[in-house]
């Protein structure tokens, strides 16, 4: 005997907060046991098919694929289990990948701050968070995910009295790479000071840059400058239509 059909599929569909394209589908596939009035051949749904279509619903949120919703009720307490615990380890995957992403994203906006502040400041008195400076091995995949991860980790360095030669290398902690050449190091008792500044390279000609204005301002306070480091920020194109990399700075300062 043919169950009584209470609602149709538009009903559904609003009580469920779902498209009733979504549900007609599922009907297609077999997924539920919907029947259809005899006089206009709308599909007809009981409680017990809201009940499945609530299910199947939680199950396809999970992204759990059709052909594993087939037959629903007829699988074992073990199986659904095996569905749910291959689910949660992928979703715990992607959780992690999320988390990652939005790490990445408040690193950036942190380091688009950075660049607002000191356009707004010409120099700021912070502390230099760079530990150890590496070669770039373009070569090894390490470093290069090192870079991948955390753009900020690419630095250029200028030693005192070498304002023509601009070294690129990569930002490391004192432990990492210790097989790898160091450019330089901060000593474990660091007594120098710092003045941090938006430091600018034209990106086709790294030796354009504004380090010997920012010298000269400082030198005009009085101070006396020497090795400069910068953590990179972004690449734009400025008024002129030239490209520009930004960095954040800290040059050695004394008085």
């Amino acid at each position: 005997m043919e169950k009584e059909k209470l609602l149709t599929v538009g009903q559904v569909a609003e009580i469920m907060n779902l498209p009733k394209s979504k549900i007609r589908y599922w009907d297609d596939m077999n997924l539920l046991t919907s029947s259809r009035n005899r006089q206009n051949g709308y599909r007809l749904f009981d409680m017990e098919d809201i009940l499945t279509i609530s299910d199947i619903d939680f199950y396809r949120r999970l992204d759990i694929p059709i052909n594993k919703m087939t037959n629903l009720y007829r699988k074992s307490p073990e199986e659904l289990w095996t569905i749910l615990d291959e689910t949660e380890t992928r979703v715990a995957a992607e959780l992690a990948e999320l988390e990652k992403k939005q790490q990445g994203i408040k690193h950036r906006k942190n380091q688009l701050l950075s660049l607002i502040e000191l356009k707004e400041k010409e120099f700021l008195d912070e502390p230099l968070d760079v530990e150890r400076i590496i070669p770039i091995d373009l070569k090894d995949p390490n470093e290069l995910q090192t870079y991948i991860d955390n753009p900020s980790s690419l630095v250029v360095y200028i030693k005192e009295g070498h304002e023509k030669e601009i070294m690129y290398g990569f930002a490391v902690t004192a432990k990492e790479f210790v097989e790898e050449v160091t450019i330089w190091q901060q000593s474990d008792q660091p007594k120098d000071s710092y003045k941090q500044f938006l430091f600018t390279i034209k990106s086709d000609n790294p030796l354009e840059n504004n380090f010997q204005v920012i010298k000269e301002k400082l030198e005009k306070q009085g101070y006396q400058t020497g090795t400069m480091i910068g953590r990179y920020i972004m690449t734009a194109e400025d008024q002129d239509g030239f490209y520009r990399d930004y960095y954040k700075a800290w040059v050695e300062v004394n008085k």
